[in-house]
């Protein structure tokens, strides 16, 4: 397991260090008096001796998901703590239980498994196998539909609606503080997709949690389309649909674990369960299924294509392309496609445009878009990934010397086709793994791009009616909040 480099601030081992130190509280039962009992440990776990001689096994403390995101410290790897955490065993216990439903003729009692899965993830699998990522995509659909999985879509798009959201959401803060930066909680604008950024921010950098972008993650906006547009399309209610993401990324179980995406009302998650690329191609091997011959099956669909579909930009899902191109034609009537955005990204010029490397490093690349006139900055975007460079923007929004309107921010280096979860050259030589990244992020680009709004123009108004975006609705259900963690723990409290 992998998780991003914001949930492992230091390495882990098997003891809790001053760094590492867990705060969750469990509950330790205490007498009255002291009898002298000591605790003995051997590989059957840990046991309390009485001076008699009676023992007694000791449980292990449960640390969940949900603790982690409700915690300043870290999860350890020490041997008394176990992480309860999803994977694909959770997807195949729930297909079982269907089974076993439906061959005692109580079908009425299964649940609706949707699985969504993101095109990072098909992207790996597609270097892995040899195809493209349409074929994975039907090859996947086959696969899950004959385990029991009753719908199989495209995360791209609730990626769609979360770009078009996304980029709305730019421009009202652009506009609510006249473009400058850093004078009150509008701008910068900072990107809110990658979990493990969400979380070290909130556990380290609390300050920069007003300038976080509340418009949900791609996961989570499908998470929002499974359990409340398909429900209602189905008939059945949120708790009577079970929603798998499959994921290029650890973190986002935990994102999926967040109390903002449960519902109180019928007790049930957006996400049940998050399952990686790497997990999904271990169940491949667990079923004996032979992915390279696996039959194509048609596509279910939001929006009645029959095929897959791109945005412009790299893995960590195009959202500075194209809120850069939106914000240049609403707020400046400059119109230039999210297409050319990505392609000045990438090293062509355009006197529109300025791009600096940052160091030299790619992972931190700024774009400026200039007044056709004056040649002047309009607006200063910039694309941060990889948690040295989140520290050194982190201390530049602490001491206000940044001048970005906007920030892709994306925790794991080369963004998201370099996910935690994502598959991994049989090579583990340095060069072979940058080699692999760069495939499949060269991959997941070769899809045909569509404009967001094009793809789920229709969707929106028939999901919230006729105020579309700008419903109560939808404001509810494609936004967030975050929430700075207060450290309880004092780690140089810790005794030796």
């Amino acid at each position: 397991m992998s998780f991003s480099g914001g949930l492992r601030l230091t390495d882990l081992n098997d003891y809790i260090t001053p760094g590492q130190e867990c705060i969750k509280p469990v509950p330790v039962k205490k007498t009255s008096r002291s009898d002298g009992s000591q605790i003995k440990v051997d590989t059957t776990g840990y046991f309390e001796v009485t001076k008699d001689g009676s023992s007694t096994k000791l449980e292990a403390a449960q640390i969940t998901l949900n603790d982690c995101l409700a915690c300043s410290g870290c999860v350890t790897s020490a041997e008394t703590v176990l992480i309860t955490m999803q994977s694909h065993t959770e997807l195949v216990s729930v297909l079982d239980e269907n089974r076993k439903l439906h061959n005692e003729g109580r079908g009425e009692e299964a649940k609706k498994v949707v699985v969504t899965v993101a095109p990072q993830s098909r992207a790996s699998l597609a270097l892995k196998y040899g195809v493209s990522t349409q074929c994975v995509a039907k090859r996947m659909t086959h696969v899950l539909k004959t385990m029991g999985v009753d719908y199989v879509l495209d995360s791209a798009f609730g990626r769609d609606i979360t770009l078009v959201e996304s980029a709305r959401e730019f421009v009202r803060r652009y506009r609510a503080s006249n473009g400058h930066v850093g004078d009150g909680q509008s701008l910068p604008v900072l990107a809110s997709w990658c979990p493990g950024w969400v979380c070290y921010a909130e556990k380290t950098h609390a300050s920069v949690l007003p300038w976080m972008s509340t418009t949900r993650s791609p996961q989570q906006t499908m998470g929002a389309i499974v359990k409340h547009y398909m429900a209602k399309k189905l008939q059945t209610s949120p708790d009577r649909i079970y929603h798998v993401a499959i994921m290029m990324c650890y973190d986002k179980k935990l994102e999926a674990s967040r109390d903002d995406f449960y519902n109180d009302i019928y007790k049930t998650r957006d996400v049940d369960c998050v399952v990686t690329t790497g997990e999904f191609d271990r169940l491949l091997n667990e079923t004996h299924v032979d992915f390279a011959s696996v039959p194509e099956a048609p596509l279910d669909s939001l929006s009645n294509t029959d095929s897959v579909h791109a945005s412009a930009g790299t893995s960590a899902g195009g959202g500075l392309e194209y809120i850069l191109s939106y914000a240049a034609r609403e707020l400046f009537n400059i119109d230039v496609s999210p297409g050319l955005v990505a392609a000045v990204g990438k090293g062509e010029a355009h006197p529109l445009f300025e791009v600096k490397l940052v160091r030299n490093q790619s992972d931190h690349r700024e774009i400026t878009l200039l007044d056709p006139t004056t040649k002047q900055p309009l607006l200063q975007f910039a694309a941060v990934y990889g948690f040295r460079h989140l520290q050194n923007l982190v201390r530049k929004l602490k001491s206000k010397r940044s001048v970005y309107h906007y920030v892709e921010v994306a925790a794991c280096p080369s963004a998201c086709s370099n996910g935690g979860g994502q598959l991994q050259p049989e090579d583990p030589s340095p060069g072979a793994k940058k080699q692999w990244v760069a495939n499949t992020e060269r991959i997941y680009a070769q899809d045909t791009c569509k404009l967001p709004e094009d793809s789920v123009r229709e969707f929106i108004y028939e999901w919230f009616g006729p105020h579309g975006l700008d419903s109560d609705d939808a404001q509810r259900l494609l936004h967030t909040q975050f929430h700075g963690v207060e450290a309880t723990a004092n780690p140089l409290g810790v005794s030796w």
